[in-house]
Formats: C-alpha cells, structure tokens, sequence
C-alpha cells in the first residue's frame, strides 16, 4: 500500500509540473512568438539577375538585391531560405540557406533599404551539372502587404 501511495503522488506530481509548464510556456523548447503586424510595403529594385553563361569550374557567383521600405513603419524579415543549397542568402550580416535559417530577425526601417546577397555554386551538383538553372532566395516578414518576397538567380552553366 505504501508503494502505491507513493506511484500516486509521483504521478500527480509529474502531471502538476507538465500542466504548469503547459499553461505558463515553461519547461518546453518552444519560445513564445510575438507577432506584430506591419503595413507597410517592400519593393525589390531587379528582383531577378541574369549571369548569362558562368563556367562550372569558375566559383561561385554572387549579386545583390536591394530591399527597399517605402512606408512608414518598420519591415521585419523573420525568415529566409533559399530553393537549392547550391544557393546561400546573406542579409544585414545574418546568412540563411536551404538548410539553415537566420539566426536573427532583421529589420528594414521605414523610408530606407537593406541590400541581401544572393549566392550560387554552380558546382555544387558535381562537374556533370550543366544546363539553365533559376534558384531563389525567399524571405517572410511581417508586412501585411508584402509577407513574402522571392529574388532570382539565373544562369547557363557550361563547361569552358
């Protein structure tokens, strides 16, 4: 009997902790998000680029895009990928790919721009991999009127 006292009380424990952790967001790995909505709009000045025909064997080629906020209050970028991870992404110094994400928010104030960097390896599917390609960069913020905003590499990957 005493053993089965003591099974009770810890059972009732145990639920008393995981209920409290579940009412007050504690004890669990998920952080509480804040939303907070913006109106205002971010347009892309040359939301794609054109390489043209870029040697595999040449490097990775880059090109930035400019992000410009033309409202009155404050664009939050709360995230980014990107299409491929042959392609990297780099914003105001948070870096984000197809595999990992920023580690930050960042923030583009009203009436002024942001510039993201958009990267692309055209090695990385292995010497074989020639042809057109077209990969992107997509970012989520917290606009109300552009939640999303994709940019564009294109390019002809040849062998020189």
């Amino acid at each position: 009997m005493k053993n089965l006292n003591t099974i009770i009380s810890i059972v009732i424990l145990v639920a008393i902790v995981v209920l409290v952790g579940i009412f007050t967001g504690k004890g669990s790995d998920s952080e509480e998000i804040v939303s907070i909505e913006s109106n205002s709009s971010i347009i892309i000045e040359n939301d794609a680029h054109d390489f043209g025909d870029i040697d595999i064997f040449g490097g990775k080629v880059s090109n930035d895009y400019v992000l410009i906020n033309t409202g009155n209050e404050d664009v939050i970028v709360t995230s980014a990928t990107t299409s491929c991870g042959c392609t990297e992404g780099e914003i105001e110094g948070e870096s984000f790919g197809m595999h990992f994400g920023m580690s930050s928010e960042v923030t583009i104030p009203a009436n002024s721009s942001v510039t993201v960097t958009g990267t692309f390896d055209p090695l990385a599917h292995g010497p074989d991999a020639v042809g057109p390609v077209t990969r992107m960069l997509m970012l989520q913020t917290n606009s109300t009127v552009t939640p999303e905003l994709e940019v564009r590499l294109i390019a002809n990957v040849i062998k020189n």
